[in-house]
C-alpha cells in the first residue's frame, strides 16, 4: 500500500511541474523541483553538457508577454512510466509541443528523491524530436 501511495505522490509532483509549464505558472512548476535540481542537456554541437537549475531556465517575461506566448503555444505532457525504489524514482514524461506550426515531441527522463519535504525533482535529461512544420 505504501508503494501505491508513493507512486501517487510522485505523479502529483510531476503533474505540478507539467501544469506549471502548461499554465505558464512558473512558481507552480518550480514547486515540484528541488532548488538545486538540474536540467541537463547537450550543446548545439552535441558534445558538451549544459546544466542549469530550474530558476536559471525560467523565462524572463512580463505578464503581457506570457499572454502572447500562451496563445502561440500548444503543449501537453503525459507520464508514460514511473519507477520507484525506496526514496528514489524516475519518470518518463512525453510532451507534445507546437508553436507557429512547428511540432515536436520532447521526452523528459526525470529523477526524483524523497526528502522530509516530500518528492522533489532533482534532475532531468531530455530529447527533442522535430515533427516538422504542420501549417500546410
Amino acid at each position: 500500500m505504501m508503494s501505491e501511495k508513493s507512486i501517487e505522490e510522485i505523479r502529483e509532483t510531476v503533474r505540478s511541474y507539467v501544469d506549471g509549464v502548461v499554465e505558464f505558472d512558473f512558481r507552480k512548476g518550480e514547486s515540484a523541483w528541488h532548488q538545486e535540481g538540474l536540467k541537463i542537456g547537450l550543446d548545439s554541437q552535441g558534445q558538451n553538457l549544459i546544466t542549469k537549475t530550474i530558476q536559471q531556465t525560467r523565462p524572463n517575461l512580463t505578464q503581457e508577454e506570457i499572454d502572447v506566448v500562451r496563445k502561440q503555444i500548444s503543449q501537453n505532457g503525459t507520464i508514460e512510466s514511473i519507477d520507484r525504489t525506496g526514496n528514489a524514482a524516475s519518470v518518463k514524461l512525453v510532451w507534445n509541443f507546437e508553436r507557429s506550426g512547428q511540432k515536436k515531441r520532447i521526452t523528459d527522463y526525470i529523477l526524483l528523491l524523497r526528502s522530509n519535504k516530500g518528492w522533489k525533482i532533482v534532475g532531468k535529461i531530455f530529447d527533442e524530436e522535430s515533427l516538422g512544420n504542420h501549417n500546410s
